[in-house]
Parts: C-alpha cells; sequence; structure tokens
C-alpha cells in the first residue's frame, strides 16, 4: 500500500530547510551555483539549506552587503535603481487597487532605502506608512525621507522583521507589505508569523518576488544562481508561483489575487490574513522532472546566447 504523502507537512520541511533522502541536488553541466540547489522531490520547492540562524544572516546583509561603507548610489541592486523603482510602482499600483478607502495602517517590513513607501504615497494619501529595517545606516535615512514624504503620523522599527512586536505601535496593521525580501529569508516561516499576528483579522499582505522558475527565460540562469560565492544564507529559497504561494498558504494566509506572473517579469501576489485554527492550507505542488528539465534547458540556451555573445 502506498503512503499518502502530507503535502503540508512537506512543504514546512521545505522552508526549514531539510534535504537529506527527501530532496535532490541539481547536477549543472556548467558552474551555475557555489551553493548546491535542491528540489523537493514532493513539492518541487527550489533551495539551498541554510546554515546559519537569523541573526547571522541579518549581520552579513547589515554589516557587509548594506553598510555605511556602501555608497547606494553605486550599487546596482538598490532601490536607487530604475528598475527597482518601477517594479515598486508596479506593486504599489497593484496593491491600491484591492486597498479599501479612508485611513490605512500600513506596514512595509524590510522596506530597505524607503521607494516603495514613497510611491504607495504618491499614489495614495490615506496610507499610514510604517517600516522595519534592520541596517542602522539604512533606517536612519529611511526615517528621514519617511519624514519628508508622508503626511500621516508614523512609526519606524530600527530591527529584525522578528523583533518588531517588541515595539508597542507594530501591531493591527490593516495591511503590510514584503517586497523581494523573503527569498532572503533563511527563517522565512518565522518572519511570516511575526507578520500575521501583526495584522487586523481579515488584514492583506502583499508579497513581491522574482519569478524565475516554470515560466519563460528571462535572464541567463548563470545571473539567476550564483556562480563567484555562497548564497546559502542571503538567498535560500527560489520561488515558483505554486511554492510561494504554498509558504503563504501553511502561514496561516489565502491568496486571493496574483498578476500575469508567467509572462511579466515579477510575481506579486496578495493574500489574506486567515483565522489558522480553522484555515486548511490549499498546496499546488511543482512536478520534480519538470523542475530538473526546466533547469537543464535554461542551462542550455543559457549557454548558447552567452557563446554566441
Amino acid at each position: 500500500m502506498i503512503k499518502k504523502v502530507n503535502l503540508v507537512s512537506e512543504v514546512f520541511k521545505d522552508y526549514q530547510g531539510k534535504i537529506g533522502k527527501r530532496a535532490k541536488s541539481v547536477s549543472f553541466s556548467k558552474k551555475t551555483s557555489k551553493s548546491t540547489v535542491y528540489i523537493s522531490k514532493e513539492t518541487g520547492t527550489v533551495y539551498h539549506s541554510p546554515n546559519l540562524d537569523a541573526q547571522e544572516s541579518l549581520s552579513v546583509w547589515s554589516e557587509k552587503i548594506y553598510s555605511k561603507k556602501i555608497d547606494t548610489r553605486k550599487v546596482k541592486y538598490t532601490s536607487n535603481n530604475p528598475i527597482m523603482k518601477s517594479r515598486h510602482y508596479y506593486s504599489a499600483l497593484f496593491f491600491n487597487d484591492i486597498l479599501k478607502e479612508g485611513k490605512i495602517k500600513f506596514c512595509d517590513y524590510g522596506t530597505g532605502e524607503g521607494n516603495f513607501g514613497c510611491e504607495l504615497l504618491k499614489i495614495n494619501k490615506q496610507i499610514q506608512f510604517n517600516f522595519t529595517e534592520h541596517s542602522p545606516y539604512i533606517y536612519k535615512n529611511t526615517y528621514n525621507l519617511m519624514k519628508k514624504k508622508s503626511k500621516n503620523l508614523f512609526y519606524g522599527h530600527n530591527g529584525s522583521i522578528e523583533s518588531s512586536p517588541t515595539n508597542k505601535n507594530f501591531k493591527n496593521f490593516d495591511a503590510a507589505s514584503l517586497l523581494w525580501t523573503l527569498c532572503n529569508c533563511v527563517k522565512p516561516l518565522e518572519i511570516l508569523e511575526t507578520i500575521h499576528r501583526s495584522l487586523k483579522k481579515d488584514g492583506l499582505l502583499l508579497v513581491s518576488e522574482s519569478s524565475r522558475i516554470l515560466v519563460p527565460f528571462k535572464k541567463p540562469i548563470y545571473n539567476f544562481f550564483v556562480q563567484s560565492h555562497e548564497t546559502q544564507n542571503t538567498h535560500p529559497w527560489f520561488f515558483s508561483f505554486n511554492s510561494l504561494s504554498n509558504l503563504l498558504e501553511i502561514s496561516g494566509f489565502r491568496i486571493i489575487k496574483n498578476n500575469r506572473y508567467y509572462d511579466e517579469n515579477d510575481l506579486v501576489i496578495v493574500a489574506q490574513k486567515m483565522d489558522k485554527k480553522n484555515h486548511l492550507p490549499i498546496i499546488k505542488k511543482d512536478n520534480l522532472k519538470d523542475v530538473i528539465k526546466f533547469f537543464k534547458e535554461w542551462e542550455r540556451i543559457s549557454q548558447l546566447l552567452k557563446n554566441i555573445g
């Protein structure tokens, strides 16, 4: 008799970074990724297996990647990049269409340089834009920026997302956002648990991530994974629509809206807070063989274009 697989349990194991016999490592023909890439055999989730705790990973981000030594105007991958500004604007428009009228108590978790807040406040003046940011250097600049841009009273939390409940103002939010951040969190279940608790009943969460798996190739695979250095503790998760939706579902959210991620550059999802006691997660898995075949073809095409170029 074949034992029935508990997919909810498998998704939990995925996002705890568990490997063993339950996951298959991807064998690329070229050195595509410095960190080992795993695929869950039961769910198709793609991930590295992080080995740092959340605080250690945050220290890497705030002290080595984004620190006072870094001039964000000269770094490509920051909110000052026109591409980042455009996708923040897109996400703000997408979310605003579903927000209720009137004042909205809002929190952007892991806000970075505050560009999303600027875009959202341009569109909706009723937003009370609160935010968290771990890096002390970036937090100070973002707080000063929000003082200029926001007409409403707001609060900032200089610390991790998980520590934000210690701030008495970080609760009872109508809506929240987590943009291009979840893929970098070594403990995503803890992050989403914190956000779930901070929202009011039926509160909304906007999540945006780069969607590169089981969609048309949008960049070379060697620019998706990283060849030069280990990223298992700074970018441990690689989402498809199904794997990101599954993570939200097991964390007590129901997917109520998403964009045409298949032919757009980024995946945008709006999820609603559910009562965890009565919530039955909807799990949709990706097929292991399909994901492997996809990676092999993506690598082949990427190498072909590299040789042509």
